[in-house]
């Protein structure tokens, strides 16, 4: 240790970011990590004091779900939440029991957990879609699907987003009984430009990772992405001349989003402090405009009751209970 304090402490902070740049903490998997990367945290007062500022800033947090994120970073101080850099979490459904009676809830959008979390300013914000990729066959998930893309894009937390969704359903499929997808990226990237300004370098771009299928009729996996735009399924369904080849594409795809330079991306929250386990029992807190439950008209509230309610509870359920 000695050696190590013997070199300037530029070079010290250096290996700092490079011990912990490669560290991800993963929590509600059910696994402990095994990593002794903050070791270095425990071997002298000198070592910890230059350290541990570095050890929020790179390191990675992997979230199996809403419940396992907002359990953590409600539970830590506000100065370790804004100096968070890069998540990983997966967007599960976000209830809140207003009646005490678990089958009967309002349900919001995931940018609304992050509305919780005020300072949060990250560099990298990766969401993995939970509506899909269950075998679930409802069309009411590639509505929800593409709004909560949308709704990610308008919030404030991330200098770069990366939604990551199994198929293509969220835009190609046919359902949207409202008619409010729109052709893609496009829209979602002037929207962002809109934000930041055109000349900022805001953007917004899609890609595909094509699947191909073998000589025994399985789905292949392409190596390389591609970029990929599209028309919303029920445009395509009403008028075929809309097709593309990049329409009949299917596979994985990834949103990209860049906020522009100079764009202000600090999460601004609630004002209230109160822990995760505060928050579910008391939903009636959440009074302001940007807090709307995303089945807000009678379309979608028979859409809760007959298609895929049962479904839906189970992902509340895997959100509250298992995360």
């Amino acid at each position: 240790m000695a050696s190590l304090l013997s070199i300037p402490v530029e070079l010290r902070e250096f290996i700092y970011e490079h011990l912990f740049r490669s560290y991800t903490v993963k929590h509600g998997f059910g696994i402990s990590s095994s990593s002794n990367r903050t070791a270095i945290l425990q071997t002298c007062r000198q070592i910890h004091c230059e350290a541990w500022r570095h050890l929020p800033l790179n390191i990675s947090f992997h979230f199996r779900g809403t419940e396992a994120m907002l359990d953590t970073l409600l539970s830590v101080d506000q100065s370790v939440v804004t100096r968070l850099r890069h998540i990983r979490v997966k967007a599960f459904p976000f209830p809140l029991y207003e009646t005490e009676r678990a089958e009967y809830y309002t349900t919001y959008y995931f940018h609304n957990a992050l509305s919780l979390l005020p300072g949060l300013h990250l560099d990298h914000l990766i969401v993995e879609d939970s509506f899909h990729g269950f075998g679930l066959v409802d069309g009411w998930r590639d509505v929800v699907t593409y709004f909560d893309i949308e709704s990610l894009l308008k919030s404030d937390a991330w200098k770069e987003l990366v939604y990551i969704t199994p198929n293509t359903d969220f835009i190609a499929s046919g359902y949207d009984h409202r008619r409010k997808r729109v052709a893609q990226p496009e829209n979602w990237d002037a929207l962002l430009k809109e934000r930041d300004g055109k000349e900022s370098g805001a953007e917004v771009q899609m890609w595909i990772m094509p699947q191909s299928n073998s000589s025994d009729g399985s789905a292949q996996q392409r190596a390389e992405p591609q970029q990929w735009s599209a028309r919303p399924g029920h445009e395509v369904v009403e008028n075929w001349r809309l097709a593309t080849p990049e329409q009949d594409l299917i596979g994985e795809v990834q949103i990209i989003a860049r906020r522009g330079k100079r764009a202000r991306y600090v999460q601004l929250g609630l004002s209230e402090k109160k822990t995760w386990a505060e928050l579910k029992g008391k939903p009636r807190a959440f009074t302001r405009e940007d807090w709307t439950p995303y089945y807000n008209d009678m379309a979608d509230a028979v859409g809760w009751v007959y298609g895929g309610w049962g479904r839906r509870m189970q992902l509340a359920h895997m959100a509250l209970d298992h995360a």
